[in-house]
């Protein structure tokens, strides 16, 4: 295991949220507050000059806001992790984000333990999107079916994504379903199998560019 640290730029533009994150993360280990910022513009300037590997920033932000500083930060620092923490859990606001190049979505509801999960998941190569999230992409709304069909997963499949794109284990979530890991194997294979992915990046994503789609 290595000792080098998660360098973390935490911006938003509410003073309390920033103090608050400061305090909560300060003493984690493996993560290192590299800097803080109340706009994209301040964001992209630390950037120019310090390390960053992950970037835990709101959408509304004055100046430049999230989604336009996540498409500069994906294109000019490809290297850095991008994790929106929001108070927003429409649909729009998800697709938008996840469109410009993010590598994750929490809501700001997120409890500590969630948080720093996330930050080493998306730090790790992985994506990450709160059960709350997932639900939201996953759940129909309005007069739209939801984007993943009966036709494509069963309903328990679509729970168990939801599930895994929380960043539950098999274990975890055979646990909380109360069947057996080898069932949540399964399970996964089938709805990699159905959408042709090799993995569950893949899942997410699948359902993250196929939620804004009416269902047959």
């Amino acid at each position: 295991m290595t000792d080098k640290k998660i360098k973390l730029l935490i911006a938003d533009d509410h003073r309390v949220l920033r103090d608050g994150l400061v305090l909560m993360l300060k003493d984690v280990p493996h993560i290192e507050l590299a800097a803080t910022a109340e706009n994209g513009e301040e964001v992209l300037e630390i950037m120019e000059s310090t390390a960053v590997d992950v970037l835990l920033m709101d959408i509304q932000m004055p100046v430049l806001d999230g989604f336009e500083t996540a498409k500069i930060v994906a294109e000019r620092f490809p290297k850095t992790k991008i994790l929106t923490l929001s108070m927003h859990s429409e649909r729009v606001y998800i697709e938008r984000m996840h469109s410009a190049g993010i590598a994750g979505y929490l809501l700001k509801s997120a409890g500590k333990e969630e948080i720093i999960k996330a930050i080493k998941r998306v730090h790790g190569g992985e994506q990450y999107f709160s059960s709350e999230v997932t639900a939201a992409l996953l759940s129909p709304s309005g007069n739209k079916q939801a984007a993943i069909t009966s036709s494509e997963l069963t309903r328990r499949e679509r729970e168990i994504l939801g599930l895994i794109a929380s960043g539950m284990t098999n274990p975890e979530i055979a646990d909380k379903l109360c069947l057996s890991t080898d069932t949540i194997k399964t399970h996964r294979k089938n709805m990699m199998r159905k959408l042709d992915v090799n993995n569950t990046a893949g899942l997410v994503t699948y359902a993250l560019e196929h939620s804004g789609k009416q269902g047959e």
